[in-house]
């Protein structure tokens, strides 16, 4: 079964390989849609998925089931913790909050719920 964060990166990346033409696109940073992507982040809100939905040329189908996905959302099991490939024993304290901050969501999960 397809997850939000998969389904999402599928799409976008039929039509923008380079997230940062999207996210200009889009008025978004491109930290916090990396973060979507690895599903940290939950699903924003309907009126940016249907812009998103709207550059990608996504079939009303398409459009349809990512909306059904983000009512289905669960964030990933890295959200909130350490773990990260380059996670290890005696990690310095800067990598090991740098690798917090990009497991911790931006936003609740408000616009789906």
């Amino acid at each position: 079964m397809n997850k939000f964060h998969t389904y999402l990166t599928e799409l976008r990346s039929r039509q923008f390989k380079d997230l940062r033409k999207l996210c200009l696109i889009l008025g978004i940073e491109k930290n916090m849609w990396r973060k979507i992507e690895r599903g940290i982040n939950p699903p924003p809100r309907k009126a940016l998925l249907k812009k998103f939905c709207n550059l990608v040329y996504a079939l009303s189908y398409e459009e349809t089931q990512l909306y059904a996905l983000a009512r289905r959302w669960e964030p990933h099991k890295d959200t909130n913790t350490y773990n990260h490939i380059l996670s290890h024993t005696g990690m310095n304290v800067d990598w090991e909050d740098a690798i917090m901050d990009q497991n911790t969501p931006d936003y609740e999960h408000k616009y789906w719920g």
